[in-house]
């Protein structure tokens, strides 16, 4: 199990990234954070702007096709992404988790 984080261009790209990933079972779980003010600080320059980020759940197998899907909908246009697997948590969320990753 994975939580998939994507770096959106705005919040409509990142719902449409959203719709696309959920209506082929790719993810579950969506969650959006919208940031108005984003100043990432890349070679000692802090350059201003927005963004909108996408959170969701999914099988770690599931990746590549959800990059090959994001491939495919965004050509050269491709938001950063990663994920990074769920390791750690209460037992309980864990086998909730567990149940909706086992429908994708």
């Amino acid at each position: 199990m994975m939580v998939l984080h994507i770096e959106a261009a705005d919040f409509d790209q990142a719902v449409k990234i959203a719709e696309a990933l959920l209506s082929k079972k790719l993810i579950y779980d969506v969650s959006f954070f919208k940031a108005d003010k984003f100043t990432p600080l890349q070679n000692g320059d802090a350059n201003e702007g927005e963004k909108t980020f996408l959170s969701a759940k999914s099988k770690s197998i599931l990746y590549h096709s959800i990059e090959e899907e994001l491939k495919l909908m965004l050509g050269e246009n491709m938001p950063t992404m990663f994920s990074q697997p769920i390791i750690q948590m209460p037992t309980e969320q864990f086998a909730a988790i567990r149940s909706e990753t086992e429908k994708l």
